[in-house]
């Protein structure tokens, strides 16, 4: 097992909080990282991987399907990924989001308020433990 995620899934409309995400889930050892702008993004890059993600970084608040909406097509699809909610809204809306996913049988591993602080992200990430992957046979499927 790993302390980090080996295949991320970034989906927020800020490009600039998806490359700071991007490159630190580089520079700690991530393998594969997909960003979507929108949920709906998001669900096309679901829909079309060839190996499910390990982690999903979600925003609440986005254009077409928002992340409450996400959240619910998640539970629909039997969507296996962690959720580390990042959002900017109320406390008490990210609370309610996070509560969701648990009762809905998704894996919610904690919330971070914008604007993130590395050592926040890597203190959530660090308390999991995360599925080890054949290196070289997990890039292939990412990358195909």
């Amino acid at each position: 097992m790993r302390n980090f995620p080996r295949r991320v899934l970034i989906i927020d409309d800020d490009p600039l909080l998806c490359a700071v995400l991007r490159q630190f889930f580089e520079s700690h050892g991530s393998v594969a990282i997909d960003d979507a702008e929108s949920g709906r993004a998001a669900q096309n890059l679901i829909e079309t991987a060839s190996c499910p993600y390990d982690l999903t970084t979600l925003d609440l608040s986005m254009p077409d399907v928002d992340g409450f909406e996400f959240l619910s097509y998640l539970k629909r699809r039997n969507v296996e990924t962690r959720i580390l909610i990042i959002s900017s809204l109320p406390s008490t809306v990210i609370r309610m989001a996070e509560t969701l996913a648990d009762f809905s049988t998704l894996n919610a591993i904690g919330h971070l308020r914008k604007p993130v602080s590395a050592s926040a992200l890597d203190a959530i990430l660090k308390s999991q433990t995360w599925p080890c992957h054949d290196d070289e046979e997990f890039r292939q499927q990412a990358t195909a």
